[in-house]
């Protein structure tokens, strides 16, 4: 069971990895295993599922992309809870997407820990309006 300490170890390492989009930092925290199931599918077959991301190269690629195709994003209201062998992160974010359009979102991300290592992060967002 995880307690708030290993939770906050755990988790500062891989938000400064993740958002550095640093793959050294992210294998020395994500487990060999590591799957990510993400909010969207990438083909009609994947929703509602998601599409699934394997390792930290696919994560990296995400990452990149991301980059590329998003501006002006911005994180709020992070929190961060274990639950058994979980780590429930709660969070707000906004930005433009590659065409300039506004999103705007609540996030719950699942982390599941082995080891002191994440090996699965499932994404869920809730489209929040603009008004």
């Amino acid at each position: 069971m995880l307690d708030q300490t290993t939770v906050n170890t755990i988790m500062t390492q891989f938000r400064r990895a993740y958002g550095a989009a640093d793959a050294d930092g992210l294998r020395a925290i994500l487990t060999g295993d590591f799957v990510w199931h993400m909010h969207y599918g990438a083909a009609a077959d994947q929703t509602p599922t998601g599409r699934v991301l394997s390792g930290v190269d696919a994560m990296m690629e995400e990452l990149q992309w991301r980059r590329k195709h998003w501006s002006n994003v911005e994180y709020d209201n992070l929190v961060e809870r274990p639950a058994n062998d979980l780590v429930l992160q709660t969070f707000t974010t906004k930005g433009l997407d590659q065409s300039g359009a506004p999103f705007h979102v609540n996030v719950v991300d699942l982390y599941a820990v082995r080891d002191e290592k994440i090996y699965r992060k499932d994404t869920y967002w809730k489209q929040m309006s603009f008004r």
